[in-house]
């Protein structure tokens, strides 16, 4: 074959190479990002609206409580209105009924005063022990009401909260094929001249619910970082893992002690890939998330607590922000 054709073919199989592959894989990457950044806003619409769902099943729990609590008192009174009506009933009997012409045919007129006089009296008490009745059936009816509209609304809100969940689920698995692709996930960066990286690998969603209402009464005092189920948990700066527990709450949690003097803390795990006194770098895979603990209403999640010093816990959303951007 002449030297030029060899040639000719050669140039024709890189040009093959080159400009097929690599604006392809431009291409790709392009719309991978764009990609990420719109389900990162589908993301976070999510987080907020299951946010929001916490909250709402919180004063939800208190309606239907109040509700059941007042539907006790009712049922008492109606039961004792109906006790009373009964016991008006019967003296009326005893008396003989309530015609007039009862006491009129008495033996004197003394008796016929007296008679209808007490008649009058008992009828007076049994028109106010009909309307008694009829009140505190009212009542009974309209707290009947108020626990069955508490409890549909607390059936609305699971509904919500699954389907919300169930969207939010295939959103974060559409985003984490869109990460793989993009790779170069959790990486670590300096913050105030320390190393630092994001508790969990991409894709993720969290927002500011620093003192939310939740059920039981109690405020939030973390940051859920929302991810996939099984999703990488890491260390966010330098440390040991100090103590590992599971509990009603926090489910599957470690507690890691950091160089800078804070305790953080991670709960809601599936698993762990660290032991307690393990030495870690920023960064370091420690645990895969999960839903444990009372997670099951919001999805999986990593809970995620700053305690500087070991001491009571802070908004920890400015330390996830400076994390994980």
């Amino acid at each position: 074959m002449p030297k030029s054709r060899v040639i000719a073919a050669g140039l024709i199989m890189a040009a093959l190479v080159i400009g097929v592959a690599v604006p392809g894989g431009a291409d790709d990457l392009t719309t991978a990002k764009s990609r990420q950044k719109k389900m990162q806003a589908a993301l976070d619409d999510a987080t907020r609206e299951l946010n929001q769902i916490e909250s709402e099943r919180h004063y939800a729990e208190q309606r239907l409580q109040a509700a059941n609590s007042r539907l006790g008192d009712v049922r008492d009174d109606l039961a004792a209105a109906r006790r009373a009506l009964s016991g008006h009933v019967s003296s009326l009997y005893k008396a003989g009924g309530t015609r007039p012409l009862s006491g009129i045919l008495g033996s004197s007129a003394d008796v016929v005063v007296s008679r209808v006089e007490f008649e009058t009296i008992l009828q007076e008490g049994q028109v106010a022990a009909v309307a008694d009745a009829k009140v505190a059936f009212d009542s009974y009816e309209a707290a009947i009401k108020d626990v069955k509209a508490a409890m549909a609304q607390m059936s609305r809100l699971e509904a919500r909260s699954k389907k919300t969940v169930d969207k939010l689920s295939r959103n974060f698995e559409k985003a984490k094929q869109v990460a793989d692709k993009l790779a170069g996930f959790n990486t670590t960066h300096l913050v105030n001249g320390r190393f630092v990286s994001c508790p969990v690998s991409k894709p993720y969603s969290f927002i500011d619910s620093w003192g939310a209402a939740r059920s039981g009464g109690r405020a939030h005092k973390g940051t859920d970082i929302m991810n996939p189920m099984g999703n990488k948990v890491h260390a966010i700066v330098d440390g040991v893992i100090s103590r590992q527990s599971t509990s009603s709450l926090g489910g599957i949690s470690l507690y890691m002690q950091g160089v800078d003097g804070n305790e953080y803390y991670y709960a809601h795990l599936s698993r762990y890939a660290s032991v307690t006194g393990q030495r870690v770098k920023a960064g370091e895979l420690i645990a895969f998330n999960g839903a444990t603990g009372n997670a099951a209403w919001t999805g999986p999640h990593v809970h995620f607590e700053v305690h500087p010093g070991g001491g009571s816990p802070v908004n920890p959303y400015p330390y996830v922000k400076a994390a994980c951007g």
